[in-house]
């Protein structure tokens, strides 16, 4: 049971985060400890890994890991747009501070709690590359309007949209709501998920998905190639994010 409750907790600040310009659900799930086995799930439905056997699927998706952290992110985003708003609208100051010290948090846990500094420290490239492409999407002003499209150049917008934002979610530092932010989509998803507006949400969704199938195997062939130093680059990714709370969080 304690299991059960800890992983829907997890998942539901993974989709807390993921709601909100600046800070990713994948920086939460490090901070929870689940973040590689969430990944290694996913990845088995990688078209290169997917094999249709009842058993391999048993095996591969670990219910009993996977159920409560999907219903917690679920809950979280639908039950949870109203308060984020609230926050931001009457706190948004306090919130703000309190989503930078989150995102420190999880790089001190990266670079000296799940590995050694003397370890981290050997990857200095990795950690300010992280920093600088971070920087980048959070210090970047341009903001495309969604608005101007014509309505069939709209469904491709949202197709990319949601296929750069759950890349983003994957990756630790990099928000998948700020790409929204800076796609000019935000608000029309956030208004569709009050509205359950599934109609408009679809074709996100399947930039979602193709996004779903492609990135999570690659990050598991980083992972496998030098843990430590792809650790430490989400580090700077993290870090290098902090900007983006303080600019595109309004």
């Amino acid at each position: 049971m304690y299991k059960f409750f800890y992983r829907f907790v997890s998942g539901f600040f993974m989709g807390l985060a993921e709601i909100t310009p600046g800070i990713s659900g994948a920086t939460v799930a490090g901070l929870f400890n689940v973040y590689n086995e969430f990944v290694r799930i996913i990845s088995f439905f990688s078209p290169s890994q997917f094999e249709f056997s009842f058993k391999k699927i048993k095996e591969n998706i670990n219910l009993g890991f996977s159920a409560p952290l999907l219903l917690g992110m679920i809950m979280a985003i639908f039950l949870a747009v109203n308060l984020i708003n609230y926050l931001i609208t009457n706190f948004l100051f306090e919130f703000k501070i309190f989503l930078s010290l989150v995102m420190v948090l999880a790089v001190l846990k990266n670079c000296l709690l799940d590995q050694r500094f003397t370890v981290s420290v050997k990857f200095p490239l990795h950690f300010f590359s992280g920093i600088f492409i971070a920087a980048c999407i959070s210090l970047t002003l341009i903001e495309f309007s969604y608005s101007d499209f014509a309505p069939p150049l709209k469904v491709l917008f949202l197709v990319f949209a949601g296929f750069l934002s759950f890349t983003a979610f994957i990756l630790p530092g990099i928000s998948g709501s700020l790409v929204l932010v800076l796609l000019g989509v935000y608000q029309e998803v956030i208004i569709s998920l009050k509205n359950f507006d599934f109609l408009l949400l679809s074709p996100l969704i399947l930039g979602l998905s193709i996004s779903f199938f492609i990135v999570p195997n690659e990050i598991i062939k980083s992972f496998k190639k030098n843990e430590n130093s792809v650790k430490v680059f989400f580090s700077g990714l993290i870090f290098g994010s902090i900007p983006s709370v303080w600019l595109h969080l309004n």
